[in-house]
């Protein structure tokens, strides 16, 4: 895989809802399906409007076990239910990066993107995030699947 373009970008800050867990790796990908669907199901049965891609954001990712917040952003702010919190992806400076290609290469575009906030005299701001563009259900190449990162940068 070749190393993705990376710009700074300004970003708003936008509403979302998210479900927080604290899972190993190998968990990820079950652990994402049974949040989505259940901050879906939330959104559908309130009437909540969606906007915006489902997205990860990445708390903590130690060694061990990782903190997680998978979420949906909306155009404005609502109540939770239960473990479905509240919350905002913050506004302000992020690098960000398009990925293409399969989930399980992400970590690549992770690390161009902390090398290239090195190399360009940032600070890491907060919490990454990752955006799903295509739905692997409706293109399962993975060659194919976009995946939109990005990192808050200090201000």
């Amino acid at each position: 895989m070749s190393t993705p373009p990376i710009s700074r970008q300004e970003l708003r800050a936008q509403p979302a809802l998210f479900i927080r867990r604290r899972i190993a790796r190998h968990e990820l990908q079950a652990t994402l399906a049974e949040c989505l669907r259940k901050i879906y199901g939330y959104c559908h049965r309130v009437g909540i409007p969606l906007s915006g891609r489902p997205l990860t954001r990445y708390v903590s990712t130690g060694p061990g076990l990782w903190i997680i917040e998978a979420g949906k952003p909306l155009e404005t702010a609502v109540a939770g239910e239960g473990e479905i919190e509240p919350g905002f992806l913050a506004g302000g400076p992020v690098a960000m990066a398009v990925h293409m290609g399969p989930y399980d290469r992400l970590s690549e575009t992770y690390a161009a993107i902390e090398r290239w906030i090195e190399a360009n005299g940032f600070r890491t701001g907060g919490a990454p995030w990752e955006s799903y563009i295509t739905d692997p259900a409706d293109d399962p190449d993975p060659s194919h699947w976009r995946t939109d990162v990005y990192w808050p940068l200090a201000a």
